[in-house]
């Protein structure tokens, strides 16, 4: 699979293959269409008839919005306590107003992109993409079909909407979920949302709507999927603050966004506190991806230690456990010796090589690892005398 930052980095005429010219002609071919003609008759939905999440004191019975429950005042009969001590996701009236969860047709909306599922070869027929391609007409079928062709797992591929009133398609290939391998589908769901989020910034595009990536021919457990989903969408519109996304669900999967979305997306000091409790110990690192705790290390305050790889802690408050390829931060030693330790680290990882392969083979060896740091801190102990 491919790095994210690959995908979104590519140009737009990459992205759009042999088809950019044709970006504006679809749009302008409509106004001269017939009356009668099917492509003339639709009705679009425009971003300012939908809720924004911020929006909504009440659901579409005109009903108040449920309450959550203030778990502060049953504390005392709670001996585990809540499972995070300060709001990850504190409550934050600019996102939630950039945040709408809709259930409705997306390939009627008026946005500058949507997201169509599909499998590698963009062909997949689902209740999705059979109103996207048959609303955006033969000219997106021929584009798949000469232009773009195929899309691995994970990545996504861009063209105009042509008759749809979207400016762009961004597709993408969801993971097909499997409990022996849910670690890696899970991540790769998350890469699909955010590889779309990061090409529609890339574009320039300001309002993006998503579909369910993962869709029900796809096995995943739906709430698993919607906490991917909703915290990889709120990390997005923390790090921008410009964007509006737009979830677009059936009746089955709204229910379940909407009792989860209060988590990410407090609207209230309530909902802030509720979510406390409520919130799994996990939610993701910098972009809301997975973590996994096999590919963690820990370094000690004191650098004269031993480093140990700590393949089965799954710590998530400790400030040392980063995942394998990020920056380490080190406390206690001066500039010049935590870079001679971070080349060593860095000696490590071209050693080792796969180590998704070694740790399906067996055991990985530590001791090249230990001898590594053990020459780095050898040379520290030489400078300090």
């Amino acid at each position: 699979m491919r790095l994210v930052s690959d995908i979104y980095n590519e140009s737009i005429e990459t992205s759009l293959g042999g088809i950019a010219k044709h970006l504006t002609q679809p749009h302008e071919g409509q106004r001269g269409l017939p009356p009668n003609h099917p492509h003339q008759q639709q009705h679009f939905v425009t971003l300012g008839s939908l809720k924004r999440w911020g929006e909504q004191p009440e659901d579409d019975r005109g009903q108040p919005r449920p309450r959550p429950t203030d778990y502060s005042q049953f504390a005392a009969n709670f001996e585990a306590g809540p499972k995070h001590s300060v709001s990850p996701f504190p409550c934050d009236a600019q996102i939630n107003n950039r945040f709408v969860i809709w259930e409705g047709d997306i390939s009627q909306l008026k946005v500058d992109a949507i997201t169509n599922s599909t499998d590698e070869t963009l062909t997949e027929k689902n209740r999705v993409s059979k109103k996207i391609f048959g609303r955006a007409g033969a000219a997106l079928t021929s584009a798949i079909v000469h232009d773009v062709r195929r899309c691995k797992t994970g990545e996504v591929r861009v063209t105009p909407g042509f008759f749809l009133p979207s400016k762009y398609i961004i597709h993408t290939v969801g993971p097909i979920y499997t409990e022996k391998y849910r670690t890696a589908s899970e991540a790769t769901l998350h890469a699909c949302y955010r590889n779309v989020l990061y090409k529609a910034r890339e574009l320039g595009l300001r309002t993006v709507a998503l579909c369910d990536i993962s869709s029900v021919q796809r096995n995943f457990p739906p709430d698993t999927a919607a906490h991917i989903a909703l915290r990889t969408i709120r990390r997005f519109l923390e790090q921008y603050r410009a964007e509006i996304v737009i979830v677009c669900l059936e009746s089955n999967a709204r229910s379940i966004y909407e009792v989860l979305a209060p988590l990410y997306f407090p609207r209230d000091p309530l909902e802030e506190r509720s979510a406390l409790w409520q919130l799994p110990k996990d939610i993701g690192g910098l972009y809301g991806e997975p973590q996994l705790a096999d590919r963690q290390i820990r370094i000690i305050h004191n650098p004269q230690h031993s480093v140990m790889i700590e393949a089965d802690d799954d710590s998530d408050t400790s400030p040392h456990d980063l995942e394998m390829g990020s920056d380490v931060e080190y406390s206690n030693i001066n500039l010049s010796l935590a870079a001679q330790l971070s080349g060593a680290a860095h000696s490590f990882t071209q050693m080792q090589g796969d180590l998704d392969r070694q740790r399906l083979l067996g055991d990985r060896p530590r001791m090249v690892y230990e001898s590594v740091l053990d020459d780095g801190l050898e040379g520290i102990e030489h400078q300090e005398r």
